[in-house]
């Protein structure tokens, strides 16, 4: 399979890393706020160098990084109190061919028809575009942004969008993109937009499922490769899965290995990075990596059973026996998170369940004092309403008495 950058956003869910360190307004001080830069930046690169580790040259930087970043409060300077750190971030990024991107939030609405939240707008843009400037990172380093509302009038809608990209800095010029919404614009009304502005538009699957429009799949991708040029870089894509039990646009827990091996069919021609929106966050990026591993190493399919199996087990145990057999024999990965999924998938079940947190619980059995052991076993008498408090009394424990495997295992995250 062709060898795509796979991505995943902000906050990585499996690692203790975090980019979003910050204080409320009104406690805002340089020292406070430069306390806050110095550990976001910290781990910005401890993320990265985790990524590379495992095969991940796509990422998007939370907008959280600055506290306050795009805000009328902050006067600091922080690009250049933090030179050397964003520099050296920037090198990394560089020399190890990673990508990043941006995407500021919902209230960041260039088209508003209100001139107070368009300079505020405009001010939280340019932020962004300063941060990856002063990572001194190229211009296929974006910034993803929507339209923004329709306000009952779309044509005047859009032409508001171009006054205001009309104000933007040469520099954010260059790396904004713009991508398609689950309600108010579809991805034609994206290209053709993309097109006036001459920037590169942004193909949002699940969205397109939402809020379709009149073009075939391949006229889409045709269209949506059209806008991006070889300064841009690599057409970026957005890919995400509807979580059936939520509301429509509401991200998928994990990514479904069927289908994420459909997308790559239907977008084999083109030379594309993907930015997964998922839950679950590394770990689906991880899955995806590996997925496109036509030959994994015996050790990667063995390191990665043990991620999964006790949350395997924990929805049955006949999958849990099969997903073990097909790891021990000659499967390619994709086989193997198949079986997985398939497991994942299924409803919750009380003996699966009761079986397997006793399981985990002898890890630190031996351990654990009389009143560690009856608040387990009382929560346990009833698994269906007191599951979540379980598998935190067991992740305390294992913590507590130093369990890594178990630790390590994604048994507390699904």
């Amino acid at each position: 399979m062709l060898n795509y950058k796979i991505g995943y956003a902000c906050s990585p869910i499996s690692l203790q890393y975090r980019t979003s360190r910050s204080t409320i307004l009104k406690n805002f001080t340089e020292e406070k706020f430069n306390e806050c830069v110095n550990e976001n930046l910290k781990d910005l690169k401890s993320i990265l160098d985790w990524n590379i580790k495992n095969n991940i040259y796509f990422f998007r930087i939370s907008s959280d990084i600055i506290p306050f970043g795009g805000h009328e409060v902050n006067n600091i300077k922080w690009w250049d109190t933090f030179k050397y750190e964003l520099e050296n971030i920037g090198n990394f990024i560089n020399e190890n061919d990673i990508r990043v991107s941006m995407h500021p939030g919902q209230y960041t609405v260039l088209n508003s028809t209100k001139e107070s939240v368009v300079t505020k707008s405009i001010l939280d843009l340019e932020y962004h575009c300063r941060f990856l400037d002063a990572l001194k990172v190229d211009y296929t380093n974006k910034i993803t942004l929507h339209l923004g509302g329709v306000y009952g009038d779309k044509p005047t809608a859009v032409k508001r969008f171009i006054s205001g990209f009309n104000r933007l800095s040469p520099s954010l010029k260059k790396r904004l993109v713009l991508e398609n919404d689950d309600k108010s614009y579809t991805i034609k009304d994206v290209i053709a937009l993309c097109k006036i502005l001459k920037i590169p538009a942004i193909f949002d699957n699940l969205h397109n499922k939402l809020n379709p429009c009149d073009l075939t799949l391949d006229e889409i991708l045709s269209e949506v490769a059209s806008t991006w040029t070889e300064n841009d870089g690599a057409i970026k894509m957005h890919y995400s899965e509807q979580d059936a039990n939520k509301k429509n646009g509401s991200h998928s827990k994990f990514v479904i290995t069927k289908n994420f091996i459909e997308y790559l069919g239907q977008i084999h021609h083109l030379k594309v990075d993907i930015m997964l929106e998922v839950k679950d966050k590394e770990l689906s990026a991880l899955k995806c990596v590996n997925i496109l591993n036509l030959h994994p190493s015996p050790s990667i399919k063995y390191s990665q059973w043990a991620k999964y199996k006790y949350s395997v087990m924990e929805k049955n145990y006949t999958n849990y026996k099969y997903c073990s057999k097909i790891v021990n024999s000659p499967n390619t990965m994709i086989n193997i998170y198949e079986a997985i999924d398939q497991a994942l998938l299924l409803p919750f079940s009380q003996g699966n369940f009761i079986n397997t947190a006793e399981h985990v619980y002898g890890y630190v059995k031996k351990y654990t004092t009389m009143k560690e052991k009856e608040i387990f076993f009382n929560l346990l008498e009833e698994p269906l309403l007191n599951k979540d408090k379980i598998k935190l009394v067991l992740q305390r424990l294992c913590k507590k008495y130093g369990q890594n495997y178990i630790n390590e295992s994604y048994y507390f995250i699904y």
